[in-house]
């Protein structure tokens, strides 16, 4: 997962394997060094409830909940250049699935033989 700020805006980006990864298991989640030595995390979780969308928690230990019916359906449309949108107070975040990612997964299973 590729998590990228941009102001009030985060984007959280997903290859084809993590987003197989969330819809089986639930979850997925990254983390990246810091300076100090410690690491900041995302987590992306799916709910069952689509009214309990929310983030929680600081930039370097974020928790992103999305409805699993809305988010899946929304995948299940890909590849697709739009994102997932969801408002965390002041904050933006968008949740895509990688275009490119879905377009090479996508072209290499035409290719294998049947």
């Amino acid at each position: 997962m590729k998590l990228q700020p941009d102001g009030r805006e985060i984007r959280l980006r997903l290859s084809e394997a993590e987003l197989a990864r969330l819809a089986s298991e639930g979850e997925v989640q990254q983390a990246w060094p810091c300076p100090d030595g410690s690491d900041a995390r995302c987590v992306l979780a799916l709910v069952a409830d689509p009214a309990e969308a929310r983030c929680a928690g600081p930039l370097g230990d974020l928790r992103v909940e999305v409805p699993r019916t809305a988010f899946l359906a929304f995948a299940a449309e890909r590849p697709r250049r739009d994102g997932f949108g969801l408002a965390c107070s002041a904050l933006q975040v968008t949740v895509q699935v990688d275009v490119r990612d879905s377009h090479r997964v996508r072209r290499a299973a035409q290719s294998e033989p049947n």
